[in-house]
């Protein structure tokens, strides 16, 4: 296959995941359009009728959830880990290969 081949190939493939991914965005904004309209025709009432419920209706507060040990541990830990990662292999890159390329030309 030529290079002119390849590179319209290319362009091709990229025109088509734009545009899909355009329409999908499209798609998406329209159905939430008409989620908006169906809640638009809920109505309520300031009509007191002097009723009271039979079983009153007490609304506890619910405690506030603890994140799983998981979050709290393990993200941090493999967050921490994953620099000292980093840190190493640039140090070690800086060591092994860049001190290599030049030396002290003693005179």
């Amino acid at each position: 296959m030529r290079r002119t081949g390849r590179s319209a190939l290319l362009f091709l493939l990229i025109a088509a995941l734009v545009t899909s991914f355009s329409l999908s965005v499209i798609a998406a904004s329209e159905g939430e359009e008409g989620a908006e309209d169906e809640g638009a025709g809920a109505t309520t009432t300031t009509i007191e009728s002097g009723l009271s419920p039979a079983v009153p209706v007490v609304e506890e507060e619910a405690a506030e959830p603890v994140a799983d040990w998981t979050y709290r541990y393990m993200i941090p830990t493999g967050l921490a880990l994953a620099a000292v990662v980093l840190l190493v292999t640039a140090i070690k890159y800086f060591t092994n290969v860049v001190r290599k390329r030049y030396r002290i030309v003693e005179e």
